[in-house]
């Protein structure tokens, strides 16, 4: 009986036990926090023999003990928040542990004895812009106050102490150049870095262009030291414009291949490899593409045409599928919507929703509409001009022609002698309207003028590819840019507006005016 009274005596010491444990591990849970970690200002320090040195403790959870791994090389103390360090007389290295109340640990790494300064980079090469850090990995220093450096030459490259605890350091080339970084310590070791600055490297948007005869593509100087000019080998291959001072065009001349050298005022070189084909197709859009022009000029909206009341479009189109019914039937050919759109569209009010016609639309609420008279079919190629003539009044203002001939117009509204201060600068799409209404086709030429070109210049133009500038031409895009993968087509008039597609045009459609010599 008594070994079974001491065996039941034992098991309920084993329950109350594991009773009071969870109700230790339920208190603990209670008071669970949140500790922090425990950060030294210097957790590297150098120091000589039988030499001291303080370190703070930065943040911590308070309570704080330390311990050195080797008090024959140094020992340590704490006093509130500070450390003392002091050494011996055996140079080597060690650890002081500091450790906080609630157990957190920061490490200081001690090393006793006369070093020599060691930097991460003997040799730096840079170009002018570009940065490149520093560390000083050796030497007889605990913190940055501790160590100094000087730059030879301050005008060819800056440097800057990137921490505040740490020998961290960056450089930046500010002139071509080369100049010497001196980092010395309190016991007067040095050591340098020789630094080089080279000028920049050249970079441009397209290393290999492709460009048609008689067509433009632009190229962007996008990297480089400024004073930029660019030469072709072969001037009868390609001839260079000058845009502005990073932009230039290629002009296709004749079908070949040249080598197209970029040059800066630092003599850097580039060599571009420029392809000159002669193109027989242009630009398919289908239903999901479309150009987008915002009439800018180095980068600023061109003022001039802000406020246009007299104005001529012309383009070239060819629509493989009219779009669906109701707002979507619309195959859109350029301008703005809302305010100058030349579009394909169904005659208002005709209940014959199959035939679509030339249309001008101008104003949101459809009350200046003008539509021609001829039908408009898939699979064929329209050259088509619409005119706003701002020296006329009434109906006379507004012509649409189709092939070159003037268009009965089949229905007006609205008072188009109010019809003045188009802004091109605002939305002007070549393909689209309304984020949609898409052109579902082909375009191979779109043209501006601020002029209201004549009955006799329509019909002589009309159909045909122009190369040259001509007086009150802001805009000439043709969209035959040599057959390639291409995203923005260059206007031939003065200024170089650039058409920007949504995406990248891949396909290409061929159009008979474009004859192979």
């Amino acid at each position: 009986m008594k070994r079974i009274y001491t065996y039941m005596c034992l098991l309920l010491l084993s329950v109350l036990s594991f009773a009071v444990a969870g109700c230790d591990d339920d208190d603990d849970d209670n008071i669970a926090k949140d500790l922090i970690e425990l950060i030294v200002n210097k957790p590297v320090i150098r120091i000589g023999q039988n030499e001291e040195t303080k370190v703070n403790i930065v943040v911590g959870n308070g309570n704080y003990s330390v311990r050195s791994f080797n008090t024959a090389i140094a020992t340590a103390t704490v006093s509130g928040e500070v450390v003392t360090v002091r050494s011996g007389s055996q140079n080597g290295a060690t650890t002081v542990e500091v450790m906080d109340g609630e157990g957190v640990v920061a490490n200081i790494s001690v090393n006793v004895g006369v070093f020599e300064l060691e930097v991460n980079e003997s040799q730096v090469t840079l170009e002018v812009g570009d940065e490149k850090q520093l560390i000083v990995s050796m030497g007889n220093f605990s913190s940055n106050d501790e160590l100094s450096y000087t730059v030879g030459d301050e005008t060819i490259v800056g440097m800057v102490n990137t921490d505040v605890f740490r020998p961290f350091y960056t450089l930046t080339g500010l002139k071509s150049g080369h100049t010497m970084v001196t980092f010395t310590d309190h016991k007067g070791k040095q050591a340098t870095v020789q630094v080089t600055v080279n000028p920049i490297s050249i970079d441009v948007s397209n290393l290999t262009p492709r460009v048609g005869v008689n067509n433009r593509v632009m190229i962007t100087v996008e990297k480089g030291n400024g004073g930029y000019s660019l030469t072709a080998e072969d001037d009868e291959i390609v001839g260079v414009q000058q845009v502005d001072d990073t932009r230039f065009n290629l002009i296709g001349k004749k079908a070949g291949v040249t080598t197209v050298v970029v040059k800066d005022q630092a003599d850097q070189e580039l060599s571009l490899t420029v392809t000159v084909v002669l193109a027989d197709r242009v630009a398919n859009l289908g239903s999901s593409n479309y150009f987008h022009v915002p009439f800018t000029y180095n980068g600023v909206a061109d003022e001039s045409l802000k406020s246009v009341s007299t104005i001529t479009f012309e383009a070239r189109f060819n629509i493989e599928s009219l779009n669906g019914s109701g707002d979507a039937r619309i195959n859109t050919v350029m301008g703005i919507e809302k305010n100058f759109l030349l579009r394909v569209d169904v005659h208002k009010g005709d209940s014959d929703t199959e035939s679509r016609y030339l249309q001008l639309a101008a104003d949101d609420k459809g009350k200046i509409r003008y539509e021609g008279s001829t039908k408009i079919e898939t699979n064929k190629w329209y050259d088509v001009a619409v005119v706003l003539d701002d020296s006329k009044s009434g109906s006379d203002r507004i012509a649409l022609y189709v092939n070159g001939v003037k268009e009965t117009l089949q229905y007006t509204s609205g008072t188009p002698d109010d019809l003045k201060n188009i802004n091109l600068t605002s939305n002007f799409y070549i393909g689209q309207s309304d984020s949609k209404r898409r052109l579902n086709g082909a375009i191979s030429y779109a043209r501006i003028w601020t002029k209201a070109l004549t009955e006799q210049q329509i019909a002589d133009q009309s159909g045909k590819i122009l190369n040259e500038e001509a007086e009150g031409m802001i805009a000439n895009w043709l969209f035959n840019n040599g057959n390639g993968n291409i995203k923005t087509f260059v206007s031939l008039a003065d200024k170089s507006f650039e058409a920007e597609a949504a995406s990248v045009v891949s396909t290409w459609k061929a159009d008979p005016i474009l004859t192979v010599e």
